[in-house]
């Protein structure tokens, strides 16, 4: 019998942490070897702060696919697997291009654009990627695969970083981002080659199609097609009609702007004003930070599942703004001392990946199946918006303008970053998850419950 991810259970979890690895690689490889690469290069603070805002700015555009991802789909070929294959084609293609800009540092503003385009097609392959988390997970397992789905984010974040970083210090910028697409290129052999159901047929070629999804159809929910435009708008206002929904959506467009605000400044401190190498803040992130990452990944998976959600989600957002207070009151000594400021960094890796794993969580609880690219892409869209507000307030706030003097210094970005977090844990107790026969809808009568 041909491979499927709906009926091999450990199957579905292994392909979904390899697709979110394709996620990771190219982040990686922008925001820590490319950065840090372009730091040592004579970049700016604004600089930074533009490649910073093109990699995650397009994935707050997400939600723009997400309707397309779930009006039009091929089940010949699977619901989710030809945007995967299509996302991730387009990601390799427009990775091409940005190794061709010459001299980066002066023309960063084109190599910004070409990274915005980039990641405006990984952000579709993403919301396949979750669309077919969200089809395809037990309620009960979400917490844990989240974990291993991002822990593999992370691991793609240390071939990107770490791995393709040494890469880049040894040779140049073109032959980085070519062993980057081929290592895209490899992974996307798994969509090709593995079908989503029994009866579909493979891509691009291969196979003969049953003319159904799986032998019971009640088991995949051939249901929830998305017959019209109409249809789709009238779940989607359903969906997001309950202040449980809301609620999230406003955590999660509060939530990363603390790790917004402090990332281009911390970038700066650490390579200009404290001395850093490229290698040795790449080689960092790239190896403990990230090794901290999915610890924190793997940890928080299997913890919200055992205390729940929000619960962890509380402590999360707790410590990690601590540490942020810990950085801003530490005297400049601690700052200089490059093994306590790594073990900072490492920290605080670790927290949030462990806060991200249990946000993925809680935001997959509250999204409806019926349109789960749209509502759940809607949340990761907010988080990565979020983080995109911070990062272009941050480098204004330190660095002022012509008209305009600074108005704060790191230390204060640092302590304001720690008040926001902290105060995040006031919204939780809103984001009620809802109850699996709310989201496991199978009647016309649940779905007119939802709209009350």
């Amino acid at each position: 019998m041909a491979m499927s991810m709906s009926r091999n259970p450990l199957l579905r979890i292994i392909c979904l942490c390899i697709l979110y690895c394709a996620q990771g690689i190219p982040h990686g490889f922008i925001t820590i070897a490319m950065t840090a690469w372009l730091v040592t290069k004579g970049a700016s603070t604004m600089g930074i702060a533009a490649i910073a805002t093109a990699s995650v700015l397009p994935w707050s555009f997400k939600w723009c696919w997400g309707p397309i991802v779930d009006r039009f789909q091929i089940p010949a070929y699977g619901r989710r697997r030809p945007w995967i294959i299509f996302g991730q084609s387009m990601m390799m293609l427009t990775a091409l291009t940005i190794g061709n800009v010459t001299d980066p540092v002066e023309n960063i503003s084109i190599l910004a654009t070409l990274i915005f385009i980039h990641n405006l097609f990984g952000g579709l392959q993403d919301v396949g990627v979750d669309a077919l988390a969200v089809d395809l997970l037990d309620p009960k397992e979400r917490g844990r695969v989240n974990g291993l789905m991002y822990g593999s984010k992370y691991l793609g974040t240390a071939i990107g970083g770490a791995g393709l970083g040494a890469l880049l210090a040894a040779t140049d910028l073109s032959i980085a981002i070519f062993g980057m697409v081929i290592l895209l290129g490899m992974i996307m052999c798994v969509p090709i080659f593995i079908r989503e159901r029994p009866g579909e047929r493979l891509l691009p070629f291969g196979g003969t199609w049953t003319g159904r999804l799986a032998e019971n159809a009640g088991e995949t929910d051939e249901g929830s097609a998305n017959h019209s435009v109409g249809e789709l708008f009238k779940r989607l206002l359903r969906g997001f009609g309950r202040r449980s929904t809301i609620m999230a959506g406003v955590l999660a467009l509060l939530v990363w702007v603390p790790n917004g605000l402090t990332y281009p400044v911390s970038m700066t401190l650490y390579l200009k004003d404290l001395g850093w190498t490229q290698e040795a803040y790449s080689t960092l992130s790239g190896t403990w930070g990230v090794a901290a990452g999915i610890a924190g990944c793997l940890v928080g998976g299997f913890a919200a599942d055992l205390i729940g959600v929000r619960r962890l989600a509380g402590v999360a957002c707790a410590f990690y703004g601590l540490l942020l207070a810990a950085f801003a009151v530490a005297p400049r000594l601690w700052w200089e001392d490059q093994t306590l400021l790594s073990v900072y960094i490492v920290m605080t890796d670790a927290t949030q990946g462990m806060l991200t794993v249990t946000l993925f969580a809680l935001f997959m609880s509250v999204s409806w199946r019926l349109i789960a690219a749209t509502q759940f892409t809607a949340y990761m869209s907010l988080l990565n918006l979020s983080y995109s507000m911070g990062n272009n307030i941050s480098p204004w706030l330190v660095e002022g303008s012509t008209e305009f003097p600074p108005i704060l210094d790191i230390r204060a970005i640092y302590l304001m970053a720690a008040v926001i977090q902290i105060g995040i844990i006031l919204l939780l107790p809103f984001c009620t998850p809802w109850r699996d026969n709310e989201t496991n809808v199978n009647s016309e009568i649940e779905v007119e419950r939802l709209s009350t």
